[in-house]
């Protein structure tokens, strides 16, 4: 059963944003420019097979196919992704090797095999006959020189994937799979340093990058793999260190951005088709910020429906920021960055797995809109009473979260429930497990909401805590610190999801009186 109290749609169906379609491609990967012609690789039938039946297609600059199959002439490409131009030839990834192709002549001019490649991905083109190419599988990063035909390893990132170079800022930037196939990020290099991670966005199932002027660039997103309905074009701001982002369609891989025409070019690959929208478009649409996705009932949680029924990957698309329960209550839950932690009974925090089940949880896209920051040593009771007198209003919900150093963090978990029937969480109170965090650097993520929703979910202040070594968590219960910075998001609308099995069908709520509402339904 699905109930929605405000809705806020962020289904795949209603993203309607202006755009062009253009079918007709097979696995279509990347598309690239020299600011005349525009061209698009096709993998073929499958993304890492050696069988020959990649190509590339010359497009214009609304998507229109001009030639399906404009490379190759001779010989074949087997899986073709990422493209660069450098003068009037177009070098691809293939595989195993970077191909180079006239696309005057239509001639192949450029051959090279990069021993022990497997999966080359993307590639760039960097400055004095140089290029940069990614291969996912090891996350070896080769500089390939075009004249001697040579190339070597200059760094390595796990899952590799999407690479874009700004000859401006001499900057070169990366963004990743990652090892588990959802928990990639972004890095850049700057001249003569080495790669960094940048911050201020969640790790995620990142494919293609492109810069955009020297300040921006932007981000495909398929947030997880297997694909679950949509994914993400995050922008990166470079002097806020601040990412944004709107949702797409499903499969985005490589992005192409035309400066000139400000369209954002994207392969939206298992649907064999290519995607163009000017940047403002994606830009003003509904970004899913200032809504509140709760999953379950507060109250059905509490009188013992432990049991999961939401996947954490599910849970995923609705929030990147919030808490909740593990399956069989199995200690609690915590969603930081777009990765959901369980804190166990053991003290013990983990990263939970795509496939694991939620009975209850409340995340939201996690974008502050106010804040301060408490230097001196100070405790939750002073912390929350200055967070309630920055607030407009008592009424509305708010998304909170503290970070920096605690002198100490008191949290509790519970222990899995494994026997039927289940009992009541108030009669379990002493099982749960308290710890004490002494000199810990982390953040404490939770909500502010108002007692209207008491029930459905917790009216008032509710944190679970995560330590930024992601070792140490569990629901808040107590405080102290110093330098903590508080961030504070308004949350202007509320999107409620009950479970649709037989457990919460059947469980019996209390109800609760309102002589008031009593009277004023029955008119007297």
């Amino acid at each position: 059963m699905r109930l929605i109290i405000i809705v806020v749609l962020m289904i795949f169906q209603s993203l309607g944003f202006a755009q062009q379609v253009s079918n007709g491609f097979a696995m279509p990967e990347s598309i690239t420019s020299d600011g005349h012609r525009f061209f698009v690789s096709s993998q073929g039938q499958d993304f890492n097979s050696r069988d020959g039946d990649g190509f590339i297609s010359e497009i214009d600059d609304d998507g229109k196919i001009i030639y399906k199959k404009f490379l190759p002439t001779q010989g074949v490409l087997h899986a073709p992704k990422g493209m660069a131009i450098v003068g009037d030839v177009i070098f691809v990834a293939d595989l195993f090797r970077i191909m180079g192709f006239n696309i005057d002549s239509r001639e192949t001019v450029f051959e090279l095999n990069i021993v022990g490649a497997e999966l080359l991905n993307d590639i760039c083109k960097l400055e004095n006959g140089f290029l940069a190419v990614t291969e996912t599988i090891s996350g070896n990063i080769y500089k390939i020189d075009i004249q001697q035909k040579s190339y070597e390893i200059i760094s390595n990132i796990p899952g590799a994937n999407g690479i874009s170079y700004n000859a401006n800022t001499k900057q070169l930037i990366v963004c990743s799979n990652g090892s588990k196939f959802g928990d990639g990020s972004v890095y850049i290099q700057s001249e003569n340093s080495e790669f960094r991670k940048l911050p201020n966005i969640p790790d995620s199932f990142f494919d293609g990058i492109e810069w955009m002027d020297d300040q921006h660039f932007i981000i495909s997103d398929w947030i997880n793999f297997p694909v679950n309905g949509k994914g993400k074009i995050w922008t990166y701001d470079l002097k806020k260190m601040e990412s944004t982002f709107s949702f797409t369609p499903e499969s985005i891989a490589d992005i192409f951005y035309d400066v000139k025409t400000s369209k954002v070019y994207m392969a939206q690959m298992l649907h064999n088709r290519i995607l163009i929208s000017k940047y403002h478009d994606l830009d003003n649409r509904d970004k899913g910020y200032g809504n509140l996705y709760n999953y379950g009932v507060i109250d059905a949680l509490i009188g013992g429906l432990y049991r999961g029924s939401l996947p954490i990957k599910e849970l995923k698309l609705k929030g990147d920021f919030g808490i909740g329960a593990p399956d069989m209550i199995d200690g609690e839950l915590i969603v930081v960055n777009g990765i959901a932690y369980q804190t166990k009974v053991n003290g013990e925090t983990v990263e939970l797995s795509d496939d694991h089940l939620t009975s209850f949880a409340s995340v939201t896209f996690f974008k502050s809109d106010t804040g301060f920051i408490e230097t001196s040593r100070t405790d939750k009771t002073a912390i929350l009473e200055s967070i309630e007198n920055e607030l407009l209003s008592k009424n509305q919900m708010y998304a909170i979260k503290i970070s920096g150093h605690f002198d100490f963090v008191k949290t509790r978990a519970f222990p899995p429930v494994e026997k039927e029937p289940f009992p009541k969480l108030s009669d379990i109170l002493h099982h749960q497990t308290f710890f004490n965090h002494q000199n810990t650097d982390g953040s404490l993520i939770g909500f502010l909401l108002p007692n209207y929703l008491n029930g459905i979910n917790a009216g008032g202040f509710h944190f679970h805590y995560l330590s930024d070594d992601k070792e140490l968590g569990g629901h808040m219960l107590d405080f102290k610190g110093e330098n903590l910075k508080i961030e504070i998001a308004q949350l202007k609308s509320f999107e409620l999801v009950t479970p649709n099995n037989e457990d919460f069908q059947n469980f019996d709520f209390v109800k609760k009186e309102n002589e008031s509402l009593r009277k004023v339904e029955q008119g007297r």
